[in-house]
């Protein structure tokens, strides 16, 4: 089991699943680049190693999930997700998480907020819980056009069913989560995605989302990438993210880098380069 600590925050990282990218899916115009300067990050095949990584936050007395993964049912170009196993090695419950934070409403970060109970019915994984979503993104993935595609069939299984349970709490920005959780606006991998900020006893962290997918945004925060909804945005966000994570030596968090995704960022010759924990 993999954690680390921000002050009093504890954070363990759970594997929902690993999978393999193709370079040229990742950043089309720089592939060749990507694969000389990254080589070490590549398998025999030449393919990036990644995860699908939730986090879970002990903070204040309370359990706190950012990201829910794949989920149980099977996707299109996604792996299986193993969020429940992962929970059960850390000895906690779906029943314990008092709050499930979402990043932004991707497939692979919303999967395990419901399951097929049988008999047609859904239920909610997280019985207890409380969801915090940014407005923004509720409200583009959420338009009828939006869920009518059949492309997003998550966001029918996965979303939808939350909209009148009562326990959705929508958020505006840079709200605050806690004492020691805010959110960082960070537009662009979609529209209202955000990254959460830690901060106790003088230490910092930063879970960063989808906005960087693979390490070589850390130095080349320019090299776009197709998976974003607006690539100019988003490599402005990840950069502003990282030059804060690099001037407050902030801990960085990824959810799709290498498990369990951790690292600082440093200056070396003028560079941002990424170092893992």
């Amino acid at each position: 089991m993999h954690q680390v600590s921000i002050g009093s925050v504890a954070i363990i990282a759970l594997l929902d699943a690993p999978f393999l990218q193709n370079p040229k899916v990742l950043t089309p115009d720089h592939a060749n680049e990507m694969a000389a300067e990254f080589r070490d990050s590549l398998d025999s095949r030449g393919l990036c190693t990644g995860a699908v990584t939730c986090y879970l936050i002990r903070s204040a007395g309370s359990l706190i999930l950012v990201d829910t993964g794949i989920g149980p049912r099977r996707r299109p170009g996604f792996p299986a997700g193993h969020l429940d196993a992962a929970l059960r090695e850390a000895g906690v419950g779906p029943d314990e998480i008092d709050t499930v934070v979402h990043t932004h409403l991707h497939t692979d970060h919303i999967g395990w907020n419901t399951y097929d109970a049988g008999d047609g019915r859904t239920e909610i994984f997280f019985p207890k819980a409380r969801f915090v979503i940014q407005q923004a993104e509720w409200d583009f993935w959420t338009a009828p056009e939006m869920l009518a595609e059949p492309r997003n069939a998550a966001l029918r299984e996965c979303i939808e069913p939350l909209r009148h349970t009562g326990r959705i709490h929508f958020t505006q920005g840079e709200e605050t989560l806690g004492p020691h959780l805010v959110f960082i606006s960070a537009p662009g991998h979609t529209p209202g995605h955000v990254a959460v900020g830690i901060s106790d006893a003088g230490e910092r962290g930063m879970i960063i989302g989808d906005a960087s997918h693979h390490p070589f945004h850390v130095t080349h925060p320019d090299w776009v990438t197709p998976l974003d909804w607006d690539p100019a945005q988003a490599a402005a966000s990840r950069d502003r993210l990282f030059d804060i994570a690099a001037e407050e030596r902030r801990l960085v968090l990824a959810g799709h880098w290498t498990h369990p995704g951790w690292g600082h960022i440093v200056r070396l010759d003028g560079r941002r380069s990424f170092r893992a924990l």
